[in-house]
This record gives C-alpha cells, sequence and structure tokens, in this order.
C-alpha cells in the first residue's frame, strides 16, 4: 500500500513540475481547435420530415367499391414500409433531387467530369438519411448549409417517394387493365361463337324452351292423338248408319287425316328435340357461364380504371419539413471540450514519458 502511494505521490510529483508545459500544449489545441471549428467548419441546418407509409389496400377496386370481404387496412405493414424504405434510398430519387435542386453546382462538383455522378450522390448520401421509427413511420431528413433549402429538399423528397410509389401501383393496375382487356377480346369472341353455335343448334333441333317446351309439345301431341281416336270411333261409328250426309263423313276423315299429321308432326318434333336437347343444354350453360364471366370482367375492368384514374396518396402525412431554426452540426462547444481533454491526457502521457526516460543516452541506446 505505501509503495503505491509513492508511485502516485511520484506520477503527481513529475505532472507538477511539468505542469507549465502541459497547459501551454492543451491551450495551443483548444485554441487551434477553436480557430478550425469557428473560421474552417461551416453551419449545418437539418430538416426532417415525418410520415406513415399507406396500405396498398387503399389503391385495390374491390376495397374501393365495397366489393371486399375483408376490412380495409389504412396503414401498410413492416414489409410495406421496407418497400418505402428501399424507394426513398433508390437511385431514381437521389438524381431527382440532384437534377431538381442543382446539387453539381451547388456542391462545387464538374458534372461533366467521368465520376461526376458518383461524387455529388456520394456528398448527398453524407447528408441524407432515412429511417424506420420505432412507432413504424418513415424518418426523412436533409442536412445543408442553406436552411430554406433542406426544408424544401426534405418535402420534395417526400413527395417523390410518394410519386414513385403510386406509378408503381399503378404500373401494375395498367398490367392488370391490359391482362383484362385480352381476357375480355377472347370472351367476347368465345361468347359470339357459343351463340352461334347455339342459334344453329336450335334451328336444328327446334329446341327453344329447355324448361316448358317438352312439356307443351307433350301436351299437344297427346291432344292430337286424343282427337284422332275421337274421330276414328266417331267415323266407324257414323258409317254404319243411314241418313249420315256424305258432307259429314268427308268432314270427319279430314279431321282425322289432321289430326293424324299433327300427331306424326308432334312425334317428329319431341324426338328431334330430344336429340339436341341435350347439347342444346349443355351450350346454354356455357354460353350463361361465359357471359356472366364477361359481365364480371367488365365490372372490374370499369373498377381498375377508376382506381387508376384516382388521386391516392402512397403516404400519410404526419409532418412536413420546416425550416429549421438551430443548426445540427457542428457542435463547437464539444470539440473544444473534447480537444481539451485529449491535450490533457496526451501532455500528461508525454510528461511522464519524457521525466522517465531523461536520463537515457539515446545515441549510445540506438547505436548498441
Amino acid at each position: 500500500m505505501q509503495q503505491k502511494q509513492e508511485n502516485l505521490i511520484g506520477v503527481l510529483s513529475i505532472l507538477y513540475r511539468w505542469r507549465k508545459p502541459v497547459l501551454w500544449f492543451c491551450a495551443a489545441a483548444i485554441a487551434g481547435t477553436a480557430l478550425i471549428a469557428f473560421l474552417c467548419l461551416d453551419n449545418y441546418y437539418k430538416s426532417t420530415t415525418v410520415f406513415y407509409v399507406a396500405s396498398p389496400d387503399i389503391f385495390k377496386p374491390e376495397q374501393l367499391f365495397g366489393a371486399s370481404v375483408k376490412d380495409m387496412e389504412y396503414y401498410g405493414t413492416d414489409d410495406d414500409v421496407d418497400r418505402m424504405l428501399t424507394i426513398a434510398e433508390s437511385g431514381e430519387l437521389k438524381m431527382f433531387l440532384v437534377q431538381k435542386f442543382g446539387l453539381y453546382k451547388h456542391y462545387d462538383i464538374d458534372s461533366t467530369s467521368e465520376k461526376g455522378p458518383f461524387k455529388v450522390v456520394e456528398h448527398l448520401d453524407k447528408l441524407y438519411d432515412v429511417v424506420k421509427t420505432k412507432r413504424n413511420a418513415v424518418e426523412l431528413s436533409i442536412e445543408d448549409r442553406d436552411k430554406q433549402l433542406a426544408a424544401q429538399m426534405a418535402n420534395a423528397a417526400r413527395d417523390k417517394i410518394d410519386e414513385i410509389a403510386q406509378r408503381l401501383i399503378h404500373e401494375s393496375q395498367t398490367n392488370n387493365l391490359k391482362v383484362l382487356e385480352s381476357d375480355n377480346a377472347t370472351k367476347e369472341f368465345e361468347l359470339r361463337r357459343l351463340s352461334d353455335t347455339l342459334v344453329r343448334m336450335r334451328n336444328q333441333y327446334g329446341v327453344y324452351d329447355l324448361e316448358k317446351q317438352a312439356e307443351t309439345m307433350s301436351s299437344v301431341s297427346a291432344q292430337a292423338q286424343a282427337n284422332l281416336i275421337r274421330n276414328k270411333a266417331k267415323l266407324g261409328a257414323l258409317q254404319g248408319q243411314t241418313g249420315v250426309s256424305q258432307d259429314t263423313l268427308a268432314m270427319l276423315r279430314a279431321s282425322i287425316q289432321g289430326y293424324d299429321a299433327e300427331m306424326k308432326n308432334g312425334d317428329a318434333n319431341l324426338k328431334r328435340y330430344g336429340e339436341g336437347m341435350n347439347d342444346v343444354s349443355l351450350y346454354s350453360q356455357l354460353y350463361k357461364k361465359e357471359r356472366e364471366q364477361l359481365a364480371m370482367n367488365r365490372d372490374r375492368y370499369i373498377q381498375l380504371k377508376t382506381a387508376l384514374s384516382s388521386k391516392t396518396s402512397a403516404v400519410h402525412l404526419i409532418e412536413a419539413a420546416p425550416v429549421p431554426v438551430e443548426k445540427s452540426r457542428p457542435k463547437r462547444s464539444i470539440l473544444i471540450l473534447s480537444a481539451a481533454l485529449i491535450s490533457l491526457i496526451v501532455g500528461a502521457l508525454a510528461a511522464l514519458l519524457f521525466d522517465s526516460y531523461k536520463e537515457v543516452n539515446w545515441k549510445e541506446a540506438l547505436s548498441n
């Protein structure tokens, strides 16, 4: 314990003897840091905008027109936020900011040089930051020496992110529209083909009403048969009687021939109806199904086109980027305090080192 105290006293004694050089060294470091901080370092201002990502549900036609059985989600999931962050970090967005705000000139970078585009984006990256907050919002910040420009760039970046996100969704909807247009054209052609086939088969087999026609035809044929039997019986009875005029018998014979022809025609029609009934029924079902599907496709096409033309934002704005009042950096007081602390430590170590080895003959030590 006594040895430790003696060592500590020895260290303090050395530092006390070297106090002036150490303090002068600290003063020089503080003065140099202050000069650099106040004369060489520019003030930078940070402007931040905060927004939530909208759910893709608000762009879906079935949600817009109440055709979905699922409740609409207004705020995006983690995956939606990640996609928005990808857009926010894309080269398209950064080059938009470069072109819109003339950042080549603003950052003093030669736009004609081979590495110009790389350098201007690299410089912008140092001043541009976009993160997902713990509450799942997106926070976009831009720093610049011009506080007005920092706010303008942050708001323009957010609006461009919204524009790109909407464009990507609309491109997908446009592709769906093209698919629907093609599918509708195919279905219209198929519907015409089915209609033509159905008309031909109805004419060929005489099938027009699948629900009532067979019953009606059977009833007519049965009635004709009953009339035929009745008139044959009446003719047989009258032929054996005297005083019956030939005109009456002739009318009965004509009626019998008519009912016979009617019954045969009805039987032929029933036979023809039976031969074509299944095919007509099948094609009628196909035609109905195709027509219903085409009607649904046309409704979806109209809804999708309406959704495509709607002005729906892909972000929910929480806070627009304001013009900053306070600078974000440099923190000159922290720089000066850090310089003072580091110089004090370095000076103290240097003093201890010099004092410990002041008796050493360096020429002799190095020659050995």
